[in-house]
């Protein structure tokens, strides 16, 4: 009976031993696990930063060439210095790039960006100097071309000049051409970056009772109202204010289903140019976070097809969401 005794002590000596150990190790992946998911909000938040910082960075750098680009004129002197001063610019670009993208050191490359902004004013500032120097040089030369034209009797001597101001005329058309063509270029890459994404694209299809009562519907003939509704994500680069939201509702056959008389018109597509018609237009307040939007368009006596119908989604001019919903 003792040896029984002892040997039941025993067992419950182990036991114990082994349940401790048990605790300890659930304890020990609890608290693993806890570690581990602070670790990754930790580094979505660090990314998320540094996508920030990266637009910020795009933002102010293209701005500075615009505004330089827009400086350039006749004088090779100046174009050279503008050509310079922009590749300056893109040496700060891409150190700051890889002080986000590679050391992710945000707070150096916030400083950073502040000094490229005060490089590219201090550049401003410099070309609008030479400018003033240039134009009166230019009010001196026309003083003396003014006195040199009235000791000028010869008629091929006023028909060279006539020659050569076309020429310069002409010259000076195809600057301005190629510059406002790279203003508008860059001027396209600004506005991209501040295009609002959207997802969560939802759409429901209703017919609407006497009093006004909306009722789910599935089948095409039914469909009296068509209810449109996502999540216009946060863009720190986009401006805060009024932003306009183009819905297109392409039936099955390809066609987007629209009538001027309900709201509908035409937008152009930013990346090829091309004429698109929408069905539908939504403008929100937008303060750069996330946010939800909803808009219905009534069919009234628009007739419905079956099949399949997709929803694009356009912002700025460029395609932001799609989604698809299907009528019976």
């Amino acid at each position: 009976m003792e040896v029984i005794k002892k040997k039941e002590g025993r067992f419950k000596e182990i036991a114990i031993t082994v349940i401790v150990a048990l605790l300890g190790g659930v304890g020990y992946l609890v608290y693993n696990n806890s570690t581990q998911s602070k670790d990754i909000e930790m580094k979505d938040a660090k990314v998320t930063e540094m996508e920030k910082a990266q637009a910020e960075l795009e933002k102010e750098y293209y701005t500075a060439l615009a505004d330089l680009e827009g400086m350039k004129g006749t004088n090779q002197e100046m174009n050279t210095l503008i050509e310079n001063q922009k590749l300056e610019l893109k040496k700060q670009k891409d150190q700051i790039s890889g002080l986000i993208t590679v050391k992710g050191d945000l707070n150096n490359a916030r400083v950073q960006i502040k000094k490229l902004k005060a490089s590219a004013d201090s550049y401003m500032a410099e070309i609008n100097k030479l400018k003033a120097e240039n134009e009166e040089l230019g009010t001196t030369n026309t003083t003396l071309t003014k006195s040199n034209e009235e000791l000028q009797v010869s008629v091929q001597n006023e028909r060279m000049a006539k020659d050569e101001l076309a020429n310069s005329k002409a010259a000076l058309s195809e600057e301005k051409r190629i510059v406002d063509e790279e203003r508008t270029r860059l001027a396209k890459k600004v506005n991209y970056a501040s295009v609002i994404r959207v997802d969560d694209i939802s759409v429901k299809t209703l017919s609407v009772k006497d009093s006004g009562k909306e009722v789910k519907k599935s089948s095409a003939d039914q469909v009296e109202r068509l209810k449109v509704c996502f999540k216009a994500s946060k863009n720190d680069v986009a401006e805060a204010g009024s932003e306009q939201f183009f819905i297109r509702v392409i039936n099955p056959v390809g066609e987007t289903v629209s009538s001027p008389g309900l709201g509908s018109g035409i937008l152009v597509n930013n990346t090829n140019n091309e004429q698109l018609a929408y069905t539908l237009m939504k403008e929100v307040d937008y303060s750069n976070e996330a946010m939800d939007a909803c808009l219905t368009w009534d069919t009234n006596s628009m007739n419905l097809s079956k099949g399949t119908y997709e929803i694009e989604v356009y912002n700025k001019g460029y395609i932001v969401g799609k989604s698809t919903f299907k009528l019976k």
